[in-house]
C-alpha cells in the first residue's frame, strides 16, 4: 500500500473515531458495545469494500496475503465478519491458483486478550472455515507468520490452538515486535 494513501486512509479513521468519542463519553468499563459502535460509524462513513482492501491484500507480485488487525479493529462488527472471512479466504483461492500454495502474514500489532474476547467469533469462524484438517486452506498453506506477537500470545493461542490442525500449527511463525519490523519491511518492499 502507498504509505501516503495509507496516512490519509489512517488520518481518516482516526477523524471518524474521534468525532465518535467527542459525541459518546468514553467507557473506562465496559467498551466492547462502545467500541462495536465506533466501528459502525467508521463502516458506514468509509464503506466496507474499501475498508476490507485496506485492512487484507496481496503483496504484489507474490503469494503473500497481508492481514493488519490495526485497521481490522477499527471497523470489524459481527454483522461484516462472514464478508471479512469470505474476502480473506478469496485471496487465499487466488493465490492457491496462480501459484499452488500461499504464505499469510497477519500483523497482530496493539492485540490483547480483551482483544481475543471481542472478536473470538471471527476468530471461530476463520478457524471453522480455514483451519481444519483435509481443507485445501490448511493444506496449501506453506507459513503463517504472526507479526508483533502481543506478549500475552500465549495465553490466547492456548485458547485457539484446540481449534487449529495440527499440521498448521507447525507452519506458524511467530515474531516478536522486534523481528517484526525487518520482517514487515523485507514483504513491503515487494
Amino acid at each position: 500500500m502507498n504509505t501516503e494513501c495509507e496516512s490519509e486512509f489512517n488520518k481518516k479513521i482516526e477523524e471518524l473515531k474521534n468525532q465518535y468519542y467527542s459525541t459518546n463519553k468514553k467507557n473506562v468499563f465496559f467498551k466492547t458495545n462502545q467500541k462495536m459502535e465506533c466501528a459502525a460509524q467508521v463502516t458506514n462513513q468509509i464503506g466496507i469494500d474499501e475498508l476490507i482492501q485496506k485492512t487484507i491484500y496481496l503483496i504484489p507480485n507474490t503469494n503473500s496475503v497481508y492481514l493488519d488487525y490495526t485497521v481490522f479493529k477499527t471497523y470489524a462488527t459481527p454483522e461484516n465478519y462472514q464478508k471479512i472471512v469470505g474476502y480473506i479466504l478469496s485471496l487465499f483461492d487466488y493465490c492457491i491458483e496462480n501459484y499452488e500454495y500461499y504464505d499469510a502474514y497477519v500483523n497482530l500489532d496493539t492485540f490483547t486478550i480483551s482483544a481475543a474476547e471481542r472478536y473470538k467469533s471471527i476468530i471461530n469462524l476463520f478457524l471453522n472455515k480455514c483451519m481444519t484438517s483435509e481443507c485445501q486452506y490448511s493444506i496449501k498453506l506453506r507459513n503463517m507468520y504472526i507479526c508483533n506477537t502481543p506478549n500475552t500470545f500465549q495465553n490466547i493461542s492456548n485458547v485457539l490452538m484446540p481449534f487449529i490442525d495440527p499440521t498448521v500449527k507447525q507452519k506458524i511463525l511467530l515474531s516478536d515486535k522486534k523481528q517484526s519490523v525487518e520482517l514487515l519491511k523485507n514483504l513491503m518492499k515487494n
